[in-house]
């Protein structure tokens, strides 16, 4: 190799790698924006929910669906099974 094709070379690296760098930059702005974007949106979600905590008040979440359950274990049956129906002794 001659001393021209070394220093192009060497050239050609440092900028390979300053515009790796600077793409790398530009990544982590954009993911830097985009955690600022959503952490402002839960911010602004969650602000009434704070609010009612700081009083001591249960935050206002909906509709409040009051009732009875029962549970209810489910019971295995030889009958139940899926297999075909074939003549009882």
């Amino acid at each position: 190799m001659t001393l021209l094709q070394r220093i192009l070379g060497a050239l050609l690296a440092v900028v390979l790698v300053v515009v790796g760098f600077v793409f790398a930059w530009v990544i982590l702005v954009v993911a830097a924006a985009l955690a600022l974007v959503i952490w402002g949106w839960l911010w602004w979600r969650t602000r009434e929910l704070r609010r009612a905590v700081e009083r001591g008040v249960p935050p206002q979440t909906g509709v409040i669906v009051e009732g009875e359950y029962r549970v209810e274990r489910e019971e295995h049956r030889l009958e139940d099974d899926d297999r075909p129906e074939g003549p009882r002794r």
